[in-house]
């Protein structure tokens, strides 16, 4: 809405080309006129240029940095992506080495039960050799064979349980010996791999916080950019409006040449017939009412804010629109506001005004048109902010702007 309103503030300054001047005026003091508007519309254009070109640059530096700022996201993107698939990949050996440290426990377990039994074993051969005098009791056995067969027999025996003793006793200690190694090594590698799940969770942390704030950056940059975008269609916008502006007051230079060529030559002729005068000249006010109906709001404050405007209201179709003076179109255009809405330019006894006709069904009458008093311009209608047919009528004792500061009561003008 405030850009439309911009294109309608801008516009109307194309107005100052339609300056409509008697053809008995000062013809200096027109063309003065004429060459000042001239020289401020080129001056308006350089400044435009350079702003522009400023605009542009700053969204070239802007689409620079975004372009750094992609390059820097997709590379944290990468590091993410590989360290997610670090991550993945540790959870997985810890799974792993939690499950191999389940089977140990099973196998430590066993194995305790097996050194469990051995030790009662054991313990049972020293309460045994305690009781009853330990190797005294194999150097007996061996004494009471009944011969030297007897004897080999008994020795081998005795050799084979003393052996079995050793190595029940080397079994256990070798048992108890692998239990302590599986144990530690097992814990070793679920301690390495939980610290570096640790630093991987914690690298992850790290990069999602440069992500985050790239992302919050790159968000900025495109803020910044949608706004220098919009700046930049201002400009254009503002650039299209100055070029017409220019072409129209050359346009106005043009036909003025010409009138006083024409003049000159009915001058000179002494032919100059009373169909060939201007037209009979506005009222005193210069305006006259632009359509028929009743008034239904005044100008100046009222709910809602202030109406800087009036409101002349009648039912019924087509309802005709009348041009309230002589001057130029400027803009004939539909806004969200206004609805199909039409600005004339006017040149009232040297004065500049501009009238604006709102909330029009249709429009009869394009930008850069000349009008006559009483043309008829559109049809009342109900179009953009508007509750009810009506049309929406403003004179600006000077250009449009979008303050309206330029706005006066057009119940001082008109006829109600």
């Amino acid at each position: 809405m405030k850009r439309k309103l911009m294109t309608l503030g801008l516009t109307a300054a194309v107005g100052m080309s339609a300056i409509l001047i008697p053809i008995k005026s000062n013809h200096a003091l027109a063309y003065e006129d004429l060459e000042k508007k001239k020289s401020d519309v080129q001056s308006k254009q350089s400044e435009n240029q350079s702003k522009l070109e400023k605009k542009k640059r700053e969204l070239s530096e802007l689409e620079s940095k975004e372009a750094s700022l992609k390059s820097d996201i997709e590379k944290i993107d990468g590091k993410m992506t590989d360290t997610n698939e670090k991550l993945e990949k540790k959870k997985e050996e810890i799974e792993q080495t939690k499950k191999q440290i389940d089977e140990l426990k099973q196998q430590i377990q066993k194995l305790k039960k097996k050194i469990e039994k051995r030790d009662r074993i054991l313990k049972e051969r020293v309460r045994s050799m305690q009781e009853n005098g330990g190797n005294v009791q194999y150097i007996d056995v061996l004494l009471g064979s009944d011969s030297f067969a007897d004897f080999i027999s008994r020795a081998s025996a005795v050799s084979t349980i003393v052996t079995a003793d050793k190595d029940l006793m080397e079994e256990q200690k070798k048992d108890l010996q692998l239990v302590e190694k599986k144990e530690a090594k097992l814990n070793k590698n679920l301690e390495s791999l939980e610290k570096a799940l640790k630093d991987l969770e914690k690298l992850k942390k790290t990069l999602d916080e440069q992500q985050k704030e790239k992302t919050k950056v790159m968000a900025k940059v495109k803020q910044d950019q949608d706004h220098v975008h919009d700046e930049l269609g201002s400009l254009e916008n503002e650039a299209d409006v100055l070029k017409r502006q220019n072409e129209a007051i050359k346009a106005e230079e043009e036909l003025r040449k010409k009138q006083e060529a024409e003049e000159r030559q009915k001058a000179q002729s002494g032919n100059s017939k009373a169909s060939d005068a201007k037209p009979s000249a506005p009222s005193s006010s210069g305006f006259i009412r632009p359509a028929s109906g009743r008034l239904s709001s005044g100008f100046g404050h009222r709910s809602g804010g202030n109406h800087f405007g009036i409101d002349i209201a009648k039912r019924g179709s087509g309802v005709p629109i009348h041009a309230a003076a002589a001057g130029t179109v400027y803009n004939a255009h539909y806004s969200s506001s206004y609805g199909n809405v039409v600005f004339i330019t006017h040149n009232i006894n040297g004065q500049t005004y501009q009238t604006v006709y709102a909330h029009m069904s249709s429009l009869k009458v394009r930008t850069g048109q000349r009008v006559s008093q009483g043309q008829v311009i559109g049809t009342m209608g109900n179009t953009g902010h508007s509750f009810g047919q009506h049309l929406h009528f403003e004179i600006h004792k000077g250009l449009w702007n979008n303050a309206k500061s330029n706005a006066v009561d057009p119940a001082n003008y008109i006829p109600l």
